[in-house]
């Protein structure tokens, strides 16, 4: 046998690092850092969608679901390879334009947190809430609030009793104290145990910031986020008064006590918030600077807690959101009525969208994921192929419920969506008042779709059913578990009586 020399040997030896290291890559949920070629810092650079590999036909027809479906958007950025290659505006969206971003605030705040761990301000998200806010806790207080920790802060887990649409909203909003006001709500749950959207556990993120930094929280924002990142958020305290009025749109505010509002409040440009998505994308690092711990983007954008929406199964992380978007991991930031920064790693692409946000405000935020499917698609690559629909055949009354039931919702005819939904409708915590308040509040944005009925199984009055909701622009498979009812002789829409959290949306 040969023997290989040193040399040879060395060559072996680099080649088998260079392939694991090439192949760890290449499966890794999160894209490894790469070199830019520049930094947005100052603005962003042009590109074609098809210089970076996308098809700019499908970029259109993401243009055609905005101008059909979701007529309240200002903005849709796609960044694909760090590039500005799709910059679009609707209505009375434009560049400078700031928009309110709302909940999006929820998510700048975890950066924050995550940069306040790493400079050893805070601890640890197991620090508990009470080792900040000793002053407000009582010995009468239910003894299970002191295991409250900044991690059930962060995944919105706390167990406060609250209702994100609810008039106790408005109670904390007035509130001389709005720290104390949430630390003194009762506890519904366990802390841990259960998903609750809660702004105002949001807002206790803000206050921790500015107790352990002895910054406020756009200072401590503008020196350690905003700022290198090219974005500018004033600070009113130090700008005069006629120069505050002029740039008035580009606050974050505040409550009573002067702490920034960390559930939302915060105004910025579309291309600001590509920003925010591009450092996440490249692990919070910005022109060989690590802006937020690599550790954090990762650890605060998988999946700590289940949730589940009319669009599918989603998860939650550190004060941003998880779902699939076009078969691939994403994470994004969602603000009320279509606010968002969506990064999908192993895409490099980053896609904003901004809205208006004006009263009165119907539930349009869900209505807009579609819409990140559609742009994702157009990134060219292989994918398997598409999975063949083969309806069942179906009993006489079940083919005709279905085909009735899906022309009255794409009608937009309450009443009529009403008489098919059993009054015990329930799927992923979904009651039938939810379904209506869907098509009543947002009924220009409720699709046009057929039910295509894959499976179905009869026991008795109750009917077992697989599918899919089909639409102009995009497919989605019925709730796991989908039931109909026969009720006094006419069937009716049961659900899947799984009793689930569902969020709120801010």
């Amino acid at each position: 046998m040969k023997i290989l020399n040193v040399n040879s040997r060395k060559i072996i030896s680099l080649f088998l690092t260079f392939s694991l290291f090439a192949f760890f890559a290449e499966n890794s949920v999160y894209a490894q850092t790469k070199e830019r070629e520049y930094w947005p810092t100052s603005s962003w650079k042009s590109s074609t969608p098809e210089m970076e590999g996308m098809d700019s036909a499908k970029l259109l027809i993401a243009v055609e679901f905005i101008q059909n479906r979701l007529p309240d958007a200002y903005s849709l950025l796609v960044v694909k390879n760090g590039y500005l290659v799709f910059e679009k505006y609707f209505r009375y969206g434009s560049p400078e334009r700031v928009a309110t971003i709302h909940s999006v605030t929820k998510s700048v705040m975890s950066a924050l947190i995550g940069i306040a761990l790493e400079k050893g301000y805070v601890r640890s998200v197991d620090q508990k809430l009470i080792e900040f806010f000793p002053e407000y806790f009582t010995a009468e207080m239910d003894p299970r609030k002191k295991e409250i920790s900044l991690k059930h802060l962060l995944t919105m887990s706390t167990g406060f009793q609250w209702d994100d649409w609810g008039v106790i909203v408005w109670a904390w909003i007035n509130s001389p104290d709005r720290l104390k006001f949430t630390i003194q709500l009762p506890l519904r749950d366990t802390p841990g145990e259960v998903f609750e959207y809660n702004t105002s556990a949001s807002h206790l993120l803000s206050g921790i910031l500015t107790k352990t930094s002895k910054m406020t929280t756009l200072d401590f924002a503008n020196q350690h986020l905003f700022e290198p990142l090219g974005i500018s958020v004033p600070d009113f305290a130090n700008i005069p008064f006629l120069e505050a009025l002029r740039i008035s749109v580009n606050q974050w505010q505040q409550d009573r006590q002067g702490y920034y509002i960390g559930g939302y409040g915060l105004k910025l440009t579309a291309r600001d918030l590509a920003k925010i998505g591009y450092l996440y994308l490249n692990n919070g690092y910005w022109n060989g600077r690590s802006i937020v711990p690599e550790t954090w983007v990762k650890e605060s954008t998988r999946q700590h807690i289940y949730a589940f929406d009319a669009y599918g199964p989603h998860g939650y992380g550190y004060q941003w959101w998880v779902k699939q978007v076009d078969g691939c991991n994403s994470y994004y930031a969602w603000g009320r009525r279509g606010q968002f920064i969506v990064v999908i790693p192993e895409l490099d692409l980053v896609i904003v969208v901004t809205s208006e946000t004006a009263l009165p405000y119907p539930l349009t935020s869900i209505h807009y994921h579609p819409l990140f499917d559609i742009v994702a698609s157009s990134v060219v690559r292989e994918r398997p192929p598409a999975k063949i629909l083969t309806a069942v055949k179906l009993p006489p009354d079940i083919k005709a419920f279905i085909a009735d039931f899906s022309q009255a919702w794409s009608d937009r005819d309450i009443v009529k969506v009403s008489d098919f939904i059993s009054d015990n409708y329930l799927s992923n915590g979904r009651t039938k008042n939810h379904v209506l308040d869907i098509l009543r509040m947002g009924a220009s944005y409720v699709s046009e779709f057929k039910m295509i009925i894959t499976g179905f199984e009869l026991q008795g009055n109750v009917a077992k059913i697989e599918g899919v909701r089909k639409d102009k622009y995009f497919e989605l498979p019925l709730p796991p578990g989908t039931l109909l009812i026969r009720e006094n002789g006419q069937w009716k829409l049961y659900g899947n009586q799984v009793q689930k959290k569902i969020p709120s949306h801010r």
